[in-house]
């Protein structure tokens, strides 16, 4: 099978190709997007990748799926390349970093949904899925997420687009996207931003924030919260459903992280999705987590604090 990558903004692709690898994928191709360091970095990892100069080259040579991780800015027109030759697409997130993005996103996606994905590797974790299974059918009354993830990185001079709100939305979207997507998938969809808060507690040099909460509202009225945090040490991320008979709670981790947080997962959708089969998440609910994203940062960079 062959596997393209349509840029190399930030880690994930690196780990993508690593998992397709393991799961069997022998010809990756990668357009590197107007990343020269990240491509040069790339192919010292993946030696034997394939590399072009353009989109319309990665396309041509017939993959049978591409993810696109390019910055945020360039996603809409490299979807909308992708879709047109009817090749499947997966946008590693955040997919959109701002209301106008998601707008120029979803006039791309509509008439190709089933050949679409964006999501956060989370909602593909295997404890996360379990859960879901477990409070499908039982009455959901809330449920929270905490997402901790140190935002250091995004402060150096190479990854400082990731914490502009402008360019690559900031905390409260890259982290608070994993939050939404918890939700999403353990209390289902339909949830709405009722307001949100931010704060810049320890890395003040950021432009966004490093600290974060939301509060959510579903249309029958349960509530969910996001606590997002971008210092501290390990990588954290928990969730919790309540039901009228219990408190459903897990805390994502181990030592095989590559399965544990949803990589191997994700990667198994992608190739399902190669292999003919339909996005496994429909685009209005990806939607709705990327608005939740979208609407929370921006509610919370209007308000003092």
């Amino acid at each position: 099978m062959r596997l393209a990558f349509a840029g190399l903004a930030h880690s994930h692709p690196f780990i993508d190709a690593g998992v397709a690898r393991e799961m069997g994928v022998h010809s990756i191709d990668v357009w590197g997007g107007g990343e020269p360091d990240r491509l040069a970095a790339f192919r010292e990892r993946y030696p034997a990748c394939e590399v072009v100069g353009s989109l319309p080259e990665l396309l041509a040579r017939g993959p049978a799926a591409v993810v696109v991780t390019t910055r945020p800015g360039l996603i809409p027109d490299t979807v909308a390349g992708v879709l047109r030759a009817g090749l499947p697409c997966f946008v590693n997130k955040p997919a959109a970093a701002s209301a106008d993005a998601l707008a120029a996103l979803d006039r791309v996606v509509v008439g190709h949904e089933e050949r679409f994905l964006t999501t956060s590797v989370l909602r593909f974790a295997p404890a996360v899925v379990e859960l879901a299974a477990r409070t499908a059918g039982r009455r959901v009354l809330g449920a929270r997420a905490l997402v901790r993830h140190d935002i250091a990185g995004f402060l150096t001079p190479e990854r400082s687009w990731q914490d502009d709100p402008a360019e690559g939305g900031g905390t409260l979207i890259s982290l608070g996207l994993h939050g939404a997507e918890l939700l999403d998938a353990v209390a289902g969809p339909g949830a709405r931003v009722v307001t949100a808060r931010r704060s810049a507690l320890v890395h003040t040099a950021t432009r966004s924030e490093d600290q974060g909460a939301v509060l959510l509202g579903w249309p029958d009225g349960r509530l969910g919260t996001i606590e997002v945090s971008g210092a501290g040490g390990d990588e954290v991320y928990e969730v919790a459903v309540q039901t009228e008979d219990a408190v459903e709670t897990l805390r994502l981790g181990g030592t095989d992280w590559l399965d544990a947080l949803g990589y191997r997962g994700t990667m198994r959708a992608i190739l399902a999705m190669a292999g003919g089969a339909p996005s496994p998440v429909p685009w209005e609910r990806s939607r709705s987590v990327l608005a939740c994203a979208v609407e929370a940062a921006a509610m919370a960079r209007g308000s003092a604090g």
